[in-house]
């Protein structure tokens, strides 16, 4: 089903903790989902459950945050770019599993929407490594404004995408 694209990326003067709430809400996520044993998530249409080790954990929070300053959606274009993006910004910084989560996307992403994925990649290439995660680290950022977010992570200050989609089981 296709699904009506949001306009912008989250405005740079909302606070990350708005922008964040925002994401969840409208992707139908909820904080709770960050710290279960197991996570169902939808690939292609087919449903299924996968462990959510300690560094998913906290990988899927700086992952949320990456959506949110970036503008990129969670529709499966979106994920796609959000991993060559996270990839070429250096993923080394996470542990193996999410590693091979990240590679997956970005690799599909080059044969089923190539030309988004290699944009993402080449736009991440004008930005630092990612910094190696941690929920100090993370706590922090969530003081910042998208903006303040954006500058930190050397990301345009209006996001990298000017429009985004949500994934097919988002609430309307």
């Amino acid at each position: 089903m296709a699904r009506t694209p949001l306009e912008h990326p989250y405005d740079a003067s909302m606070s990350v903790v708005d922008a964040l709430d925002a994401y969840l809400a409208e992707n139908g996520f909820s904080r709770e989902e960050y710290d279960k044993p197991e996570v169902t998530v939808n690939f292609w249409g087919m449903r299924f459950t996968v462990p959510n080790p300690p560094s998913r954990k906290l990988a899927v929070r700086f992952h949320d945050l990456h959506h949110v300053m970036t503008g990129y959606g969670t529709d499966p274009a979106g994920e796609f770019e959000i991993s060559a993006w996270e990839l070429r910004r250096g993923i080394g910084v996470f542990g193996a599993y999410v590693r091979l989560i990240i590679t997956t996307g970005c690799i599909s992403g080059l044969f089923v929407h190539p030309r988004r994925t290699i944009a993402a990649w080449r736009r991440a290439s004008r930005t630092p490594r990612l910094p190696a995660p941690s929920m100090e680290l993370y706590e922090e950022l969530s003081t910042l404004s998208v903006g303040d977010l954006r500058t930190r992570y050397g990301v345009a200050l209006a996001g990298v995408t000017g429009v985004r989609a949500l994934h097919a089981d988002a609430p309307t």
